[in-house]
């Protein structure tokens, strides 16, 4: 299923959830921290820090099963190496560094457990928009956005806790898994290709208990 024909279906979900789940409690909140993302593509990446951030709104639909809808910035990429042609093959001639700044809206499902202190696990499934590709080389920066697919897919997988900050706030950690499912780049000719983005993020958060 393509990645624009997701976000409907996300939307359907979400929507079903919040008249099912008619009287349960809602919280709403901010979410801010790092990553470290790759590429998956025909050569080696290293990992590049990166960031994410935005704001969120769940809604309970039973005691400890929550469905959760953010939007995000995140910034992606990976750091890659062309090695030089003769007379020194193998040596490193530059690297590159891709950064993709992504606009996000995951869904996800959430497991918390009872008490003040929780520990939370789920996953979910993420849309999101490219809003501009930047490439950076010893020489200068270049963008290259129309050489990348807009939309992107990822399937996320988390777990973390949260701790009390009063009656109806609570602070929360985790750690975050995120595996593209289309490939970033489309490569004509003897461009290399990409590949899919891989990230591993650590968020940090506020929620507020309606």
């Amino acid at each position: 299923m393509k990645p624009v024909k997701i976000l409907p279906v996300l939307l359907l979900v979400f929507g079903l959830g919040l008249t099912d789940a008619d009287g349960q409690n809602w919280a709403f909140g901010l979410h801010l921290g790092e990553n470290i993302s790759s590429l998956t593509g025909d050569q080696s990446y290293e990992y590049r820090l990166g960031f994410m951030g935005g704001v969120h709104v769940s809604h309970y639909l039973t005691e400890n099963v929550v469905m959760r809808l953010e939007v995000n910035l995140e910034r992606k990429g990976a750091k890659g190496e062309q090695t030089a042609p003769e007379p020194f093959p193998g040596e490193a001639e530059w690297g590159n560094d891709y950064r993709l700044d992504y606009l996000s809206l995951p869904v996800l499902l959430r497991y918390s457990t009872k008490g003040k202190s929780k520990f939370i696990a789920g996953g979910g499934v993420s849309v999101d928009y490219l809003m501009q590709e930047k490439t950076d080389y010893p020489e200068g920066s270049i963008f290259e956005t129309a050489n990348f697919r807009r939309f992107d897919t990822d399937l996320i997988a988390c777990m973390g806790g949260a701790l009390p900050l009063g009656e109806k706030m609570t602070f929360t950690v985790e750690i975050r898994g995120m595996w593209g499912m289309v490939k970033v780049n489309k490569p004509e000719g003897v461009a290399r290709e990409l590949g899919r983005n891989i990230s591993w993020g650590l968020l940090a958060g506020v929620n507020y208990y309606l």
